[in-house]
């Protein structure tokens, strides 16, 4: 999940790996996000791979159920199926 946060007090983009996993950029809304986007690119591409690394390889996302279609093009998600199936849930695509 990428997550966009803007505040007046961002000077410069911040780029953030949190746990989840979830990348999350912080920009100011005044600024042309084209340039912010440039500014952090570097940073932005590398959380992205983290972000990716930890959902398929890692499996850093117990608490997420991703479920692609029949034909491969999209990816459903849903959240904590604990909730909905119980603690010993194990659901699998």
């Amino acid at each position: 999940m990428i997550e966009l946060v803007l505040s007046d007090q961002i000077v410069q983009p911040i780029v953030e790996k949190l746990s989840g996993p979830l990348v999350r950029i912080s920009i100011n809304p005044s600024h042309n996000l084209n340039h912010a986007l440039e500014t952090c690119r570097t940073d932005l591409h590398e959380a992205v791979e983290w972000a990716l690394t930890s959902l398929y390889e890692n499996d850093d996302a117990p608490h997420r159920v991703f479920v692609s279609d029949a034909s491969s093009q999209q990816m459903v998600t849903t959240t904590d199926p604990c909730l909905n199936y119980g603690s010993q849930a194990i659901i699998r695509p």
